[in-house]
């Protein structure tokens, strides 16, 4: 999804869930059903073809989005997750997009006695793959989810390389680009698409997520969430709601990276005009705080005037990256 406008990954179920508040419904029915008509195609042509799209300027959204997930799997995530449980650092506070990148997460190597033989994944993906290019070198076993059909279905035509399919190749060329292995973008591809495992749905306003007996391998060792949680709540109660759904799904000392919009209130897909819960980074940090995680990194992007296209209200964008406490438990009044 754009950096600039908040993906649908995970809408809110037509039906209540038996935990959430008495009033939560109306406003959870009314974005299930706004939902029903967005369009995938003309999402992806608002936010990831250009002006949003070009990736050629270092300052641009998309190039500040795959940087720091680059970083975070280089640094951080990926070593962690592989080795298994380690020591909680101290919280970080948040940074702006004007930080120089170099060195950000400046994590030390971490002996473990819990050793993995593979990663796993859970992203909640909207119609977009850009999230995974680089999780996908460290990652062996990745499952991708969205709530609604039409998403599932844009991302298996370009998992099945199915004509028609989005093309992501300038992502997969600047991701290989930042890495800087000598990898070939075909090659990354290639990768991902052998490491996706499944397809799933996923209601993030229910305790259970996934459902029942569903085929994901939980508790994962890392989940991304993009532009979702922000897109599909109707109000900041139901976004904690759902942040500690999601939380389930990982396990203890796992990692989540989390993007989305700041200060958003509506954004386009098509004749969709989808409302988004309006947060801020004091927001962000307050509510992972709140379901159980250690805040290893806030940054933050403020939207140029030329990327301001009018298909949203975006201010800015946001990226953490926040490890689930070993044995933590929620604040009061977060568990659902």
């Amino acid at each position: 999804m754009s950096a600039a406008a908040p993906s649908p990954a995970a809408g809110a179920a037509p039906d209540a869930a038996p935990d959430a508040a008495p009033d939560a419904a109306p406003g959870r029915e009314a974005v299930a059903s706004a939902y029903q008509r967005f369009e995938p195609r003309a999402y992806l042509r608002n936010n990831y073809a250009p002006p949003r799209g070009d990736l050629s300027s270092p300052d641009g959204v998309g190039p500040w989005k795959l940087r720091c997930l680059a970083q975070t799997f280089a640094t951080g995530v990926a070593r962690e997750s592989q080795r298994g449980s380690v020591p909680l650092p101290r919280p970080v506070s948040a940074r702006s997009s004007q930080d120089s990148d170099p060195g950000w997460l400046g994590l030390s190597p971490v002996e473990s006695h819990v050793p993995r033989k593979k990663g796993e994944r859970l992203p909640e993906a909207g119609p977009t793959i850009y999230q995974l290019l680089s999780a996908c070198t460290h990652f062996e076993d990745i499952t991708m989810t969205d709530f609604l059909e039409v998403n599932r279905q844009e991302l298996g035509l370009w998992l099945r390389e199915e004509p028609g399919a989005f093309d992501w190749s300038m992502y997969s060329q600047h991701v290989c680009l930042i890495e800087g292995k000598g990898e070939s973008w075909r090659e990354k591809e290639r990768q991902l698409r052998a490491r996706v495992k499944r397809v799933l749905h996923i209601d993030v306003h229910q305790p259970q997520p996934l459902g029942a007996g569903n085929l994901a391998p939980l508790p994962v060792d890392a989940l991304v969430s993009a532009f979702c949680l922000e897109a599909v709540s109707p109000d900041l109660p139901s976004f904690q709601r759902a942040l500690d759904h999601i939380t389930t799904l990982l396990r203890p000392g796992g990692h989540l990276l989390l993007i989305g919009a700041l200060e958003e209130s509506w954004y386009l897909a098509g004749e969709a005009r989808l409302v988004v819960v309006p947060v801020c980074k004091e927001e962000v940090m307050e509510a992972l705080v709140r379901s159980g995680y250690e805040v290893r990194d806030l940054r933050t992007y403020i939207m140029p005037a030329c990327l301001q296209t009018g298909v949203d209200d975006v201010k800015g964008i946001f990226f953490a990256w926040a490890q689930k406490k070993e044995g933590g438990v929620m604040a009061q009044g977060t568990q659902c």
